[in-house]
């Protein structure tokens, strides 16, 4: 087990631009006030955080790219860091110029794939397809390393073959995401077990990574399919740890479990105060919601 957050997850804004029939909003409230986190905000709690033992840091949101500061951010840690670094996006708003500029950093871009089939796309996201791709494309030309994030909802379900085929043609990466519904639900349990059926007998090979939850299967040109098991199916805290996020909100808030109604604002806190905090919320993070 960890012995301190692994991946600091900055949400750089609480706003999107698609309505995705399953979305959580990362925990946010879908109505409040719109927020975007401020580069002088970025820069000090980087510079709070600087050797307490991150890993990883994953830039989400709402859509991240509605933050015009959010590829800043990323070019800024790019240099000054050796941080693993990580964008989620639905990648309508991905321009040239943005695919470019991500290109030349080390950050992994993870898409959300809802649906191969248009009208299915705008059902589940309410926007054209259309912008999907040209952003997908553009990832391509820039030579900018993605993959994909497919949530296995069960209303959406009929779209995950045409996804799964489309992911590894492309020689591409996917990760399946159980559906959590509040109240720790497992929404998902029959759908993972007919995939890892399916996956089993088409894949080359398979890893099952039990202290993680996850299972891995890799095919001949590449590609791979990951499927997560989510720790909060039956409260199991010792995954949650091996996994260990923390979430910085827009509002300059902590936020130690999605499901956490519990924020802790650092908004004006001095560095030290900072610090203190995150290592007191980890010391606490023992016990589920």
């Amino acid at each position: 087990m960890g012995d301190f957050w692994k991946i600091l997850r900055i949400l750089t804004t609480n706003c999107c631009n698609y309505r995705c029939l399953y979305c959580h909003n990362e925990g946010q409230e879908k109505e409040s006030e719109a927020e975007m986190l401020q580069l002088d905000s970025f820069y000090r709690i980087m510079s709070a955080v600087k050797g307490l033992g991150f890993k990883e840091i994953r830039f989400s949101g709402g859509e991240p790219l509605i933050n015009p500061a959010t590829i800043d951010m990323i070019e800024w840690l790019n240099e000054k860091s050796d941080y693993e670094i990580g964008l989620a996006s639905n990648g309508s708003l991905i321009t040239e110029m943005q695919a470019e500029r991500l290109g030349r950093t080390r950050t992994l871009v993870t898409i959300h794939f809802p649906a191969t089939d248009a009208a299915e796309y705008k059902r589940i996201t309410g926007r054209e397809i259309d912008s999907f791709w040209k952003g997908v494309s553009y990832l391509e030309n820039s030579g900018v390393s993605f993959s994909y994030n497919h949530v296995l909802y069960p209303d959406t379900i009929k779209n995950l073959e045409d996804v799964l085929d489309s992911v590894i043609k492309q020689g591409r990466r996917v990760k399946l995401l159980p559906y959590i519904e509040n109240g720790f639900r497992n929404l998902s349990g029959e759908i993972m077990s007919s995939v890892s059926a399916d996956m089993d007998g088409k894949a080359k090979k398979k890893t099952v990574l039990d202290k993680e939850g996850i299972i891995v299967w890799e095919f001949e040109n590449g590609a791979k399919v990951k499927l997560l098991e989510s720790p909060c199916y039956d409260h199991n805290i010792g995954r949650c740890r091996e996994y260990a996020e923390l979430r910085l909100l827009p509002d300059l808030s902590l936020q130690g479990c999605i499901f956490d109604r519990n924020r802790y604002s650092i908004k004006n806190m001095e560095s030290e105060a900072i610090r203190d905090k995150m290592k007191e919320m980890w010391n606490r993070f023992d016990r589920c919601v």
